[in-house]
């Protein structure tokens, strides 16, 4: 029997409801608290997406080459909820996110709305998503691994702060994991057709989500030759026939997916060769180029040409030593993850052992030997590409979470074993209780502003910004709000950081930008009243210099401070001078 048949209908309808409030409360709260950087650039595209969809302009559902599709169909949920009228007002597509918030201001409408309305269905969308994976877990590793798994999951601050913006990144992880999930269930439990569907119906999704979800077919097949070579070192012998049943199922998988990415994008109806070739090559650009602005790293700034050179360097090495080289994820990882992930890490090799002395499974030790592997792997891919984040590696951060739930888990089954039976299960749970109590706690610390968080073992918010590049929009909301309290607010000026949503969609006056170059921002930093600075604004020394350096000799009216973090500066420069 596999373990999801030892539950009763109650205890999993109990189960389900746990990890459903688990992942949608601390992800569903507290929704229109600030606004991501690329956020507005999404609610652009997924306006676009809908205007086409109403036109029949099957070519132009083509809105990016991320693709971002799964997203922009959760904008055209969020207008279809909020601003149902859109399509009867619009006069055209837009080109950037600020004729957009333009066009919404112009009708009486506040962006923002929509934005809440699109990041409630894509919070729909991850529950789902992590129930429906949670299920195919309980069939791999037992009831209390995958209970324990998920809850980290459920409370990891770093994937809770981006599963619930409208961007790509955080679905697409979560599609990622069901389909390596389901995958797993069928070649280890039964090979259902139930499991390898939902696998490949996963992954296409994923690829719709980021284009980085397409690392999940060369991982099938290493699953697959691995497989292979487990049969033959068990039977001793290798056939056509023994080939042809390992090899139908990743051609029906990856059929099953390409159906889907066909399906649910419609600009393939019309153009599939050249949807997927923009698809494809730009994510080779991307790998290539890297991004166009300096970034900070290490405790400094590492400029594009920098990045240039070592990017042309790369190709006689497998893994450039350049600063987003080898060093850049793993150290990412250390930042982002929490300690209770970590110490459960350390218990799955010693907690592996006791298991198998136990007489455990097989099942469970090729599920984390598996989610090793692709953690491991996906991290080698990534960091071939030039352009880095710390949300590009957010898809090991799940399959991670629950190999430390399964460690946990198994380093408390080892010590229930050492105790007298009346104390063992009162110390698993309280271990167990407390492990959860503590994942939970980071959450609860940084609410609203999940990404604010950073691993104490590393440093945490106090020395993060000496090593990371911090900031992605969140405190802007706050110094616009500090603004908004002003009785002259509707007639100020002020020159923003991360200008477009980030702070337009809560400021009540003109918002600007700085120019490309600095004598004509100096120019027009004449006619502003303030200037709101941003942390990595100046980690980076941008845009100019000259200009942060100048703001040296004031004194700012106020500082926004995040979780232990300086976020934001507000500057009165009404009787300031940047000669």
């Amino acid at each position: 029997m596999g373990a999801a048949e030892k539950l009763s209908t109650w205890q999993w309808i109990a189960a389900l409801v746990l990890i459903g409030l688990a992942v949608s409360l601390p992800r569903g709260l507290g929704l229109a608290s600030f606004v991501s950087v690329d956020e507005p650039k999404w609610l652009e595209r997924s306006a676009n997406f809908y205007l086409a969809l109403s036109q029949r302009d099957l070519a132009g559902t083509f809105t990016r080459e991320h693709p971002g599709v799964t997203i922009t169909w959760a904008g055209l949920a969020g207008f279809l909820t909020s601003y149902p009228d859109y399509v009867r007002q619009a006069t055209g597509r837009f080109d950037e996110p600020q004729e957009m918030e333009q066009f919404f201001r112009a009708n009486g409408r506040n962006p923002l709305q929509v934005l809440e309305a699109s990041r409630i269905i894509v919070v729909l969308q991850v529950t789902l998503i992590l129930l429906a994976a949670f299920v195919e877990a309980v069939r791999l590793v037992g009831v209390w691994p995958a209970l324990i798994g998920f809850l980290l999951i459920a409370f990891d601050p770093f994937y809770v702060g981006l599963s619930r913006l409208l961007h790509p990144s955080g679905l697409m992880s979560t599609l990622m994991f069901l389909s390596l999930l389901a995958y797993l269930s069928f070649i280890l439990r039964g090979r259902r057709w139930a499991d390898l569907v939902l696998s490949g119906v996963s992954a296409g999704l994923a690829w719709l989500s980021e284009s980085p979800a397409f690392f999940l077919a060369p991982f099938i097949l290493v699953l697959t030759l691995i497989e292979v070579g487990r049969m033959f070192y068990t039977q001793r012998k290798m056939s056509a026939r023994v080939l042809w049943s390992q090899a139908w199922p990743v051609l029906a998988w990856v059929s099953t997916g390409l159906v889907v990415y066909f399906l649910l994008w419609p600009a393939m109806w019309v153009n599939p060769i050249g949807t997927v070739e923009r698809v494809l090559g730009q994510a080779s650009l991307y790998a290539q180029e890297g991004h166009t602005s300096d970034v900070f790293f290490d405790g400094r700034i590492i400029s594009t040409d920098e990045r240039k050179a070592f990017t042309e360097h790369a190709g006689k090495f497998l893994f450039p030593a350049s600063y987003l080289g080898r060093r850049f994820y793993l150290v990412n990882y250390a930042w982002r993850t929490t300690p209770v992930v970590l110490v459960g890490l350390l218990l799955v090799a010693p907690g592996l052992l006791f298991y198998r002395k136990q007489g455990g499974n097989q099942v469970l030790t090729w599920t984390v030997l598996a989610l090793l592997l692709f953690a491991t792997l996906f991290t080698l891919f990534m960091s071939l590409g030039s352009k880095k984040f710390d949300r590009y590696l957010l898809p090991v951060f799940l399959p991670l979470d629950l190999v430390a739930g399964i460690g946990l888990f198994l380093g408390t089954s080892w010590l229930a074993g050492r105790l007298a039976s009346r104390w063992a299960r009162l110390a698993v749970g309280l271990t167990l209780g407390a492990a959860i109590m503590l994942q939970a706690l980071t959450v609860v610390r940084t609410y609203p502003y999940y990404l604010s968080y950073y691993n104490p073992l590393m440093g945490g918010s106090g020395r993060a910004p000496r090593v990371m590049m911090v900031g992605w929009g969140e405190g802007l909301d706050q110094a616009a709000r500090y603004l908004n309290a002003k009785p002259e607010a509707p007639s100020l000026r002020v020159m923003a950081w991360y200008p477009d949503g980030s702070f337009s969609y809560f400021f009540n006056g003109e918002t600007n930008g700085s120019q490309p170059e600095w004598e004509p921002t100096r120019l027009e930093l004449e006619d502003i009243d303030y200037v709101v600075t941003y942390v990595n604004q100046w980690q980076r020394q941008l845009p100019f210099p000259e200009m942060l350096n100048a703001l040296q000799g004031l004194a700012p009216e106020r500082v926004i401070e995040l979780n232990g973090i300086e976020y934001a500066r507000i500057y009165d420069i009404r009787n300031f001078s940047f000669k």
